[in-house]
Protein backbone atom coordinates (compact mmCIF):
# COMPACT_ATOMS: atom_id res chain seq x y z
CA UNK A 1 0.00 0.00 0.00
CA UNK A 2 1.29 3.24 -0.96
CA UNK A 3 1.39 6.25 1.15
CA UNK A 4 -1.74 7.95 -0.36
CA UNK A 5 -3.81 4.78 0.02
CA UNK A 6 -2.71 4.65 3.39
CA UNK A 7 -3.49 8.32 4.46
CA UNK A 8 -6.61 7.75 2.45
CA UNK A 9 -7.60 4.64 4.96
CA UNK A 10 -6.47 6.66 8.19
CA UNK A 11 -8.49 9.54 6.72
CA UNK A 12 -11.44 6.76 6.17
CA UNK A 13 -11.19 5.59 9.91
CA UNK A 14 -10.89 8.97 11.34
CA UNK A 15 -13.92 10.02 10.04
CA UNK A 16 -16.02 6.55 10.99
CA UNK A 17 -14.77 7.33 14.58
CA UNK A 18 -16.16 10.92 14.11
CA UNK A 19 -20.20 9.46 13.13
CA UNK A 20 -19.66 6.91 15.63
CA UNK A 21 -18.75 9.89 18.69
CA UNK A 22 -21.53 11.89 17.31
CA UNK A 23 -24.34 9.10 16.98
CA UNK A 24 -23.84 8.31 20.40
CA UNK A 25 -23.61 11.65 21.81
CA UNK A 26 -26.89 12.17 19.67
CA UNK A 27 -28.05 9.62 21.40
CA UNK A 28 -26.87 10.43 25.08
CA UNK A 29 -28.77 13.70 24.43
CA UNK A 30 -31.91 12.32 23.67
CA UNK A 31 -31.94 10.12 26.44
CA UNK A 32 -31.39 12.81 28.69
CA UNK A 33 -34.37 14.85 27.30
CA UNK A 34 -36.14 12.15 28.06
CA UNK A 35 -35.09 11.57 31.21
CA UNK A 36 -35.75 14.96 32.47
CA UNK A 37 -39.00 14.88 30.81
CA UNK A 38 -39.57 12.08 32.82
CA UNK A 39 -39.03 13.43 35.85
CA UNK A 40 -41.14 16.11 35.68
CA UNK A 41 -43.74 15.53 33.46
CA UNK A 42 -47.29 13.88 34.15
CA UNK A 43 -48.32 10.40 32.67
CA UNK A 44 -50.65 9.04 31.23
CA UNK A 45 -52.90 6.88 33.56
CA UNK A 46 -54.43 4.04 31.91
CA UNK A 47 -55.12 0.03 31.56
CA UNK A 48 -52.13 -1.57 30.99
CA UNK A 49 -51.85 -5.11 30.13
CA UNK A 50 -48.36 -5.85 31.59
CA UNK A 51 -48.70 -9.40 29.60
CA UNK A 52 -48.73 -8.13 26.34
CA UNK A 53 -46.37 -5.28 26.97
CA UNK A 54 -43.89 -7.88 27.61
CA UNK A 55 -44.57 -10.33 24.57
CA UNK A 56 -44.41 -6.60 22.32
CA UNK A 57 -40.67 -6.11 23.71
CA UNK A 58 -39.43 -9.37 22.80
CA UNK A 59 -40.82 -10.05 19.73
CA UNK A 60 -39.36 -6.56 18.43
CA UNK A 61 -35.86 -6.95 20.16
CA UNK A 62 -36.01 -10.51 18.21
CA UNK A 63 -36.92 -8.42 15.23
CA UNK A 64 -34.45 -6.33 15.83
CA UNK A 65 -31.80 -8.76 16.11
CA UNK A 66 -32.83 -10.15 12.91
CA UNK A 67 -32.94 -6.97 10.65
CA UNK A 68 -29.29 -6.36 11.82
CA UNK A 69 -28.26 -9.67 10.70
CA UNK A 70 -27.03 -10.94 14.31
CA UNK A 71 -28.45 -14.47 16.35
CA UNK A 72 -31.43 -14.46 16.98
CA UNK A 73 -30.75 -13.65 20.86
CA UNK A 74 -32.07 -16.79 22.86
CA UNK A 75 -35.27 -15.79 24.62
CA UNK A 76 -37.82 -17.20 26.76
CA UNK A 77 -40.80 -15.97 28.48
CA UNK A 78 -43.19 -16.90 31.20
CA UNK A 79 -46.38 -15.69 31.81
CA UNK A 80 -48.97 -16.69 34.08
CA UNK A 81 -51.96 -17.69 32.15
CA UNK A 82 -53.85 -20.07 34.87
CA UNK A 83 -55.46 -20.33 37.29
CA UNK A 84 -55.33 -16.19 36.41
CA UNK A 85 -53.45 -13.98 34.06
CA UNK A 86 -50.60 -11.45 34.98
CA UNK A 87 -53.05 -8.67 37.05
CA UNK A 88 -52.88 -5.04 34.54
CA UNK A 89 -51.20 -2.09 35.81
CA UNK A 90 -52.47 1.51 35.68
CA UNK A 91 -50.05 3.87 33.89
CA UNK A 92 -48.62 4.67 30.59
CA UNK A 93 -48.20 1.69 27.98
CA UNK A 94 -45.65 3.32 26.07
CA UNK A 95 -43.15 4.08 28.77
CA UNK A 96 -43.93 0.54 30.45
CA UNK A 97 -43.06 -0.91 27.07
CA UNK A 98 -39.71 1.26 26.93
CA UNK A 99 -38.88 -0.34 30.62
CA UNK A 100 -39.18 -3.47 29.37
CA UNK A 101 -37.70 -3.15 26.44
CA UNK A 102 -34.79 -1.55 27.37
CA UNK A 103 -34.22 -4.25 30.62
CA UNK A 104 -34.54 -6.90 27.64
CA UNK A 105 -31.87 -5.26 25.51
CA UNK A 106 -29.18 -4.42 27.78
CA UNK A 107 -29.73 -8.32 28.68
CA UNK A 108 -29.55 -9.40 24.86
CA UNK A 109 -26.59 -7.12 24.54
CA UNK A 110 -24.44 -8.40 27.63
CA UNK A 111 -25.31 -12.00 26.74
CA UNK A 112 -22.95 -14.32 24.92
CA UNK A 113 -24.25 -14.79 21.48
CA UNK A 114 -26.28 -18.16 22.01
CA UNK A 115 -26.75 -18.13 26.04
CA UNK A 116 -30.26 -17.96 27.63
CA UNK A 117 -31.94 -14.69 28.52
CA UNK A 118 -35.36 -15.20 30.38
CA UNK A 119 -38.42 -12.96 30.91
CA UNK A 120 -40.85 -13.87 33.29
CA UNK A 121 -43.82 -12.49 34.91
CA UNK A 122 -45.94 -12.71 38.21
CA UNK A 123 -47.86 -11.67 40.54
CA UNK A 124 -46.46 -11.10 44.39
CA UNK A 125 -49.02 -10.10 47.19
CA UNK A 126 -50.70 -7.40 44.72
CA UNK A 127 -47.38 -6.60 43.02
CA UNK A 128 -46.89 -7.03 39.04
CA UNK A 129 -43.13 -7.98 39.05
CA UNK A 130 -41.87 -8.79 35.82
CA UNK A 131 -37.82 -10.14 35.41
CA UNK A 132 -35.04 -9.86 33.20
CA UNK A 133 -32.51 -12.48 33.77
CA UNK A 134 -29.15 -13.02 31.42
CA UNK A 135 -26.13 -15.08 31.13
CA UNK A 136 -23.78 -12.01 31.22
CA UNK A 137 -20.71 -11.32 33.10
CA UNK A 138 -22.46 -9.81 35.96
CA UNK A 139 -22.05 -6.15 38.14
CA UNK A 140 -19.28 -6.42 40.80
CA UNK A 141 -20.56 -5.82 44.57
CA UNK A 142 -19.24 -2.12 44.78
CA UNK A 143 -21.01 -1.35 41.52
CA UNK A 144 -24.74 -2.67 42.48
CA UNK A 145 -25.53 0.48 44.11
CA UNK A 146 -24.81 2.68 41.25
CA UNK A 147 -26.46 0.93 38.04
CA UNK A 148 -29.99 2.72 38.26
CA UNK A 149 -28.03 6.05 38.64
CA UNK A 150 -27.64 8.50 35.27
CA UNK A 151 -24.81 8.14 33.08
CA UNK A 152 -23.46 4.83 35.55
CA UNK A 153 -21.82 2.60 33.18
CA UNK A 154 -19.92 -0.55 35.05
CA UNK A 155 -16.72 -1.78 34.28
CA UNK A 156 -17.50 -4.78 31.94
CA UNK A 157 -19.76 -2.02 30.07
CA UNK A 158 -17.50 0.77 28.78
CA UNK A 159 -16.81 -0.62 25.70
CA UNK A 160 -20.21 -1.42 24.83
CA UNK A 161 -22.79 1.07 23.09
CA UNK A 162 -24.37 2.93 25.29
CA UNK A 163 -25.48 6.42 26.96
CA UNK A 164 -24.98 4.59 30.69
CA UNK A 165 -28.99 6.26 31.05
CA UNK A 166 -31.03 2.99 30.25
CA UNK A 167 -31.14 1.63 32.90
CA UNK A 168 -31.96 4.92 34.89
CA UNK A 169 -34.87 5.73 32.45
CA UNK A 170 -36.20 2.32 33.96
CA UNK A 171 -35.82 3.12 37.53
CA UNK A 172 -37.68 6.60 36.94
CA UNK A 173 -40.31 4.87 34.95
CA UNK A 174 -40.89 2.27 37.53
CA UNK A 175 -41.45 4.94 40.52
CA UNK A 176 -43.23 7.52 38.16
CA UNK A 177 -45.75 4.38 38.29
CA UNK A 178 -45.51 3.83 42.37
CA UNK A 179 -43.12 1.10 41.95
CA UNK A 180 -39.12 0.49 41.89
CA UNK A 181 -36.47 -1.48 39.91
CA UNK A 182 -33.92 -3.69 41.55
CA UNK A 183 -31.14 -5.53 40.66
CA UNK A 184 -29.37 -8.77 41.56
CA UNK A 185 -26.24 -10.27 40.09
CA UNK A 186 -22.62 -12.67 40.42
CA UNK A 187 -19.76 -11.98 38.82
CA UNK A 188 -19.37 -14.43 35.71
CA UNK A 189 -22.79 -15.79 36.05
CA UNK A 190 -25.34 -13.12 34.98
CA UNK A 191 -27.86 -10.57 36.39
CA UNK A 192 -31.30 -10.28 37.41
CA UNK A 193 -33.59 -7.41 36.91
CA UNK A 194 -36.88 -6.72 37.99
CA UNK A 195 -39.37 -4.38 37.69
CA UNK A 196 -42.29 -4.11 40.39
CA UNK A 197 -45.29 -2.15 39.78
CA UNK A 198 -48.31 -1.97 41.69
CA UNK A 199 -51.50 -4.21 40.33
CA UNK A 200 -54.35 -2.39 39.18
CA UNK A 201 -57.47 -4.87 41.45
CA UNK A 202 -60.63 -4.43 40.14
Amino acid sequence: MGPAAASDDGAARAHATLDAQAGRLAHLVADLRKLAELETQPIEQEDVDVAQVVRDAVDDVLAQAQAAGRPRPAVTVSLPTVPWPLPHVRGDVDLLYLAVYNLLGNAVKFSPPGTPVEVRGSDEGGTVVVEVADSGPGVPDDEVGVVFDELARGRDARGTPGSGLGLALVRVIAERHGGRATLRSRVGHGTVVRLHLPADRP
